[in-house]
């Protein structure tokens, strides 16, 4: 279990969604729930994470 980096609540790490949060040309990486990535995915300064992974 974590915590959603906006709404504080307690999640399975499986739910949340890692996005970068780009501010004054800084890149902040946070874990987001389903219900705080609605709000940051219709926010410009929001980009999700995408990760390839390894064979």
């Amino acid at each position: 279990m974590e915590k959603c980096s906006m709404c504080k609540k307690e999640f399975p790490v499986s739910a949340l969604k890692e996005m970068v949060q780009i501010i004054d040309r800084k890149a902040y990486l946070d874990k987001y729930c389903p219900v705080c990535q609605a709000v940051a995915g219709n926010n410009p300064s929001y980009y999700y994470l995408a990760v390839k992974k390894a064979k």
